[in-house]
């Protein structure tokens, strides 16, 4: 049995979308939810958070409640600004037959937020990749795992578009991808201890 892409580059530029009616439905309610979660969240403390919303907004400084507020204070309204574009961008988009280039990556960008929010929510692991048995979020789980599945074919797509590698471009790359960390110091910037 073939695998019939969803989503595919089109003849004229920008890329086809054929998805059912039910996929539609989904893709356009779901990110208008997390939309309206992002709404309410203002400068909410990152452990204050609903559960959906840990990892799409997380904390820079984990052990300093001044610096945390200072920086939710700084970041906060741009963070939930980027992710509410992409949001709606697939909610109001997700009936169409056609995509352009901003608009598939703004929908690589909400597969992403989707995936992070219900991930969060249903506390998976690298290691937990199936629902367990009787689980009373079996619908999240396969929207989590459709998510996933939509999230890599458009992975697979956009590779297309990057350009061919510069041929030698890597060469000057050591194979410790740390390196020999400048004038002395670590890869976070304290001095090495001299030798013995």
């Amino acid at each position: 049995m073939s695998f019939r892409r969803r989503i595919r580059p089109s003849r004229g530029g920008g890329y086809e979308v054929r998805l059912s009616a039910e996929e539609r439905t989904l893709l356009t309610v779901l990110p208008a939810h997390l939309v309206s979660l992002l709404e309410d969240v203002g400068e909410t403390a990152p452990g204050d958070l609903p559960d959906a919303l840990r990892r799409l907004l997380p904390p820079a400084y984990t052990t300093d409640p001044d610096a945390e507020r200072a920086y939710v204070s700084m970041t906060r309204q741009d963070l939930v600004e980027h992710h509410r574009e992409s949001l709606e961008t697939m909610s109001v988009t997700a009936k169409a037959t056609w995509l352009d280039d901003e608009q598939l990556v703004a929908w690589l960008a909400a597969l992403n937020d989707l995936r992070l929010a219900l991930g969060s929510m249903l506390g998976v692991t690298e290691d937990e990749l199936e629902p367990p048995m009787g689980d009373a979020h079996r619908a999240e789980w396969i929207a989590y795992m459709y998510l996933g599945g939509l999230q890599s074919e458009v992975i697979d797509i956009l590779e297309l578009t990057l350009p061919d590698p510069v041929r030698g471009a890597d060469d000057l790359v050591p194979e410790d991808h740390w390196g020999e960390p400048p004038g002395g110091l670590r890869w976070d910037g304290t001095p090495m201890p001299r030798d013995p």
